[in-house]
């Protein structure tokens, strides 16, 4: 009876906080933690000395302090109090494991109030997702917060069957903070934008030149968007990283020493906060922030392998190409695909973010490999020609043999008279 009371003031409250709606009177409603029915709006007001039941507080906090204009001066004690009992209130729907409370846990990813998102994720995950929750639950694994994303990550974590598992993978989600991310400006970099896209703030680092999307229904508007802009393509993947192989593998190298450069300095940053033992909070903020950023890079580096359980027909269009060095490179791109695990299709735009200089001193190690793998194929193809030209003078004189041969034996026959 206790957890359907709870599951009854979840929802309503939940609905008030998103703003959808009205919350349905409380009148009636039982006390959580006594038993006996809160006083309708008709009845004498409680002793103010009185210690509020924990519906009293909720519903004095959405009636008082979010109704008023002029808000009551113990407002934000009674946003945590009730925040507090609505997060217990949460978790106890999410221990009952009955999928039935599933519907009222995704309404509260509405609520502004990102602790209740967090703890609705965390209830989700002890009921178990299943593979019929795919599209209900790749939604919120988008959430602007960094710290919602990694709750609904370690969520899907606990779910069963291969779509499920799937969508953890492509939505994995490492970085922390309570602070909402705010879409990239693609017009920034340069970077044309579809119509009808969604921006993924789990696969999408601007400073790594990656911004991920997903289009509605189908791929063919997008597709036709980046034709009319491209300077090649559509070419499929593989045909894309065997064209600009050598300057890929350029970009990677740069980014990769710059990336290890960095990496350095940050520890040394963080060896150096460690000797103050008066400020270790910052040290861990420090360290959380740099595990972060590793698995980002990580993330960005996979992200480009473009997995084909997760990404079908993968096709590039080339939007800018520009000399640096000996080479031409696609300095920006987009890839278009099939999202498997979104169910959707998407497109994933592309640019270097690394300087010319280190491409260019990357450039230098790699020409030196061109030339050699370059030399080494001539010089294959020479042997080549020479083991053929070898096999075919030993198939003439084969044959040469064979032919003296039969005539031999012909000419025998004939003086047999045979």
């Amino acid at each position: 009876m206790k957890i359907q009371l709870r599951f009854t003031l979840v929802v309503t409250t939940a609905v008030l906080l998103a703003g959808l709606g009205t919350v349905p009177k409380l009148s009636r409603a039982t006390s959580l933690s006594s038993g006996g029915p809160i006083p309708n709006e008709s009845a004498s007001p409680p002793p103010k000395a009185a210690t509020m039941t924990k519906h009293e507080v909720v519903k004095k906090y959405v009636d008082g302090c979010r109704k008023k204009a002029t808000k009551e001066a113990n407002c934000d004690k009674l946003r945590k109090d009730a925040v507090e009992i609505l997060k217990e209130d949460l978790h106890t729907l999410g221990s009952s494991a009955k999928r039935t409370y599933l519907p009222a846990l995704l309404k509260t990813f509405k609520s502004d109030e990102v602790v209740l998102r967090i703890a609705a994720a965390d209830a989700i995950g002890m009921i178990g997702p299943q593979d019929s929750d795919v599209e209900l639950l790749a939604p919120i694994a988008n959430d602007p917060v960094p710290d919602v994303r990694r709750a609904v990550s370690q969520m899907l974590s606990y779910g069963k069957g291969s779509a499920i598992s799937l969508l953890g993978q492509r939505t994995l989600s490492m970085r922390a903070g309570l602070t909402p991310d705010t879409p990239a400006d693609h017009g920034k970099y340069s970077m044309p934008l579809a119509p009808e896209s969604t921006y993924l703030y789990y696969a999408s680092e601007a400073t790594r030149g990656r911004l991920s999307y997903v289009v509605r229904k189908i791929l063919d508007p997008a597709m036709a968007f980046f034709k009319s802009k491209a300077k090649r393509g559509p070419l499929k993947l593989d045909e894309f990283n065997t064209l600009y192989h050598y300057q890929l593998s350029d970009e990677q190298e740069a980014r990769e020493r710059i990336w290890k450069q960095d990496s350095e300095a940050k520890t040394k940053q963080i060896e150096a906060l460690q000797k103050d033992t008066s400020n270790q909070q910052a040290v861990l903020e420090r360290v959380m922030q740099f595990q972060g950023d590793m698995a980002s890079q990580s993330m960005i580096e996979g992200g480009d392998r473009y997995r084909s359980d997760i990404f079908e027909s993968p096709t590039v269009f080339v939007l800018e190409e520009r000399q640096i060095g000996q080479r031409t490179y696609p300095t920006r791109y987009v890839v278009l695909y099939q999202d498997k695990a979104l169910k959707m299709p998407g497109y994933r735009l592309s640019w270097m973010t690394v300087p010319d200089d280190a491409v260019k001193a990357a450039q230098a190690v790699s020409m030196v490999s061109e030339k050699q793998e370059e030399t080494r194929k001539k010089e294959d193809e020479a042997l080549k020609k020479r083991a053929d030209a070898l096999q075919n003078l030993q198939k003439k004189k084969d044959e040469q043999e064979k032919s003296k041969f039969k005539k031999g034996q012909s000419d025998l026959e004939k003086k047999l008279g045979f």
